[in-house]
């Protein structure tokens, strides 16, 4: 696999004006992302995890603003291209699967007439040339007899094969980095894992990276190559997945994993939830964010927000904890 940079997002910030204020909801976060690599992207609603991706194709929901930082895609920064160019990468470069694809697909036109939608704006194919590609990519997603399914509409769809025909859409150019915001959301887990072999299968096959953003960690076991913890705005911890998984600093990290159904225990085991709600985003508390629903909080935490910690590979935490420890060890 090809070792390059396709993206490298740096201290990205963006914000939405509201009557209470200003709400920040990303906050100076920043990571990297190989060719045929998959970040998962973990964390709460509200924490930021869409609107981060979403500014990857400048689709920024309204009333949100870049307020600073760069989105370099093969070293082009998003950020500052024009509607013109950035609508040459959408849907040709950059795919993307949009959370619930029971609203996402548009019930008054067809499957097929969705998926050419992409052909038409970005290949030069054919009209012959566009329903043998439609074909090809409803197959290619498991979707079977492709020629009769394609003049049906979403309603005629399954769950599960809407988020098929979904993906279909994403992959109708090849793009060379897919965007799954929540894709398993509203599917049973039979479908989720499906999907989720589906996407591992074609990432594989088609060497593409994918940038995969869901609130269960469980969800991403299997499929991520590292994982980025998303509170607040921030990347409280990031790392391969089995740094986070096996070796997590963080206590929000820890309270993810506590709260997954464990299926290897032989007694009865309640789920053990994280207490407390996220903070106001538009009045951020001085210290840790996490403090007010952390048991380990310390004074410190409430007074000061923590450093991003570089624990070694790769591996970082913005809590004070590691840094207590590591502070201990040298002295």
């Amino acid at each position: 696999m090809p070792e390059e940079i396709l993206l490298d997002v740096r201290d990205l910030e963006v914000s939405f004006a509201t009557k209470e204020g200003e709400l920040q909801a990303v906050r100076k976060i920043s990571y990297t992302l190989k060719r045929g690599e998959v970040l998962g992207i973990v964390g709460e609603s509200g924490s930021g995890k869409s609107v981060s991706a979403h500014c990857l194709l400048k689709l920024t929901p309204p009333g949100g603003e870049v307020k600073g930082g760069q989105i370099l895609f093969e070293g082009r920064d998003i950020v500052k291209m024009s509607k013109k160019e950035i609508q040459r990468i959408r849907g040709n470069e950059i795919g993307i699967i949009f959370q619930d694809p029971m609203t996402s697909l548009d019930p008054l036109f067809t499957v097929e007439y969705q998926i050419n939608e992409s052909l038409r704006k970005h290949s030069s194919l054919n009209r012959k040339g566009r329903v043998a590609r439609i074909i090809e990519l409803l197959e290619l997603v498991g979707i079977n007899n492709p020629e009769k399914r394609m003049k049906q509409y979403p309603h005629e769809f399954s769950g599960g094969m809407r988020q098929r025909a979904m993906i279909a859409m994403a992959l109708a150019c090849s793009p060379k980095l897919l965007i799954a915001d929540e894709p398993t959301t509203a599917l049973d887990v039979t479908i989720q894992a499906q999907i989720i072999e589906l996407l591992r299968e074609l990432k594989d096959k088609l060497n593409m990276a994918i940038i995969f953003i869901t609130h269960d960690l469980g969800v991403v076991s299997d499929i991520c190559d590292k994982i980025i913890v998303m509170y607040a705005g921030q990347i409280i911890e990031s790392g391969k997945k089995r740094q986070i998984f096996y070796h997590y600093e963080h206590p929000y990290t820890e309270g993810l994993l506590m709260s997954i159904p464990k299926i290897e225990t032989d007694e009865y085991e309640r789920l053990v939830p994280i207490k407390g709600n996220p903070p106001d985003m538009t009045r951020l508390p001085a210290g840790c964010p996490f403090a007010p629903r952390c048991g380990h909080a310390m004074q410190i935490c409430v007074q000061q927000e923590p450093p991003c910690l570089d624990l070694g590979d790769g591996h970082t935490a913005a809590c004070w904890l590691p840094v207590m420890a590591a502070k201990n060890q040298e002295g």
